[in-house]
């Protein structure tokens, strides 16, 4: 669940607050956005999708974070479940403009704005080569790719890819990910 706060912040002092804060925010129209904490199953998926990046890529190309580093979309700032950058950047940055490739795994209260706003609010990064967005209880991604690196626009729907048996193909990080691993150790639907 996401709740407004009535705290209005601009870019650089939000990235500063949220620093010393308990608990997770986001900045949307100069407003800060509290983020509600989400389930075992929605942190089995991201840190899984986190492990598989850093297993499969060269980590002197490559940085792969989970959860706790910002991308900055203009006046915004996000914070996706996993974010994929080139290496070598200023490790004392409290943020991004720009990620390679960016994960969200849906909850309950996120699925519109996870699915649809955050997901436009990516693409719109120049250096964004594809935008992945992972169900939480099920073996289901929604994969939104540049058809060649560089290409100016994304599709204007997703790829969707269901099943354990299905595999992630992420182009321009050169890696290819079956669901099987992405949904390890997640529970059960009651």
């Amino acid at each position: 669940m996401h709740s407004r706060l009535e705290l209005t912040l601009d870019k650089h002092a939000f990235l500063h607050w949220a620093e010393r804060q308990e608990g997770r925010f986001e900045l949307k129209g100069n407003r800060v956005v509290a983020i509600a904490n989400g389930t075992r199953n929605h942190a089995h998926v991201f840190s899984n999708i986190a492990y598989a990046l850093i297993r499969r890529l060269d980590r002197s190309c490559w940085s792969v974070t989970a959860a706790n580093f910002a991308v900055a979309i203009g006046e915004d700032i996000r914070y996706p479940d996993v974010l994929v950058e080139r290496a070598g950047a200023d490790g004392k940055a409290l943020s991004t403009t720009e990620p390679v490739f960016i994960a969200e795994v849906l909850s309950p209260s996120s699925l519109a704005l996870d699915l649809h706003d955050k997901a436009a609010e990516y693409m719109s990064l120049p250096s964004l080569e594809a935008c992945l967005v992972a169900a939480q209880d099920e073996p289901r991604l929604w994969l939104w790719q540049r058809a060649a690196a560089g290409a100016r626009a994304f599709p204007i729907s997703p790829q969707e890819l269901s099943g354990t048996a299905a595999r992630l193909t992420l182009k321009a990080l050169g890696v290819e990910v079956e669901l099987a691993e992405i949904y390890a150790g997640i529970a059960p639907l009651a």
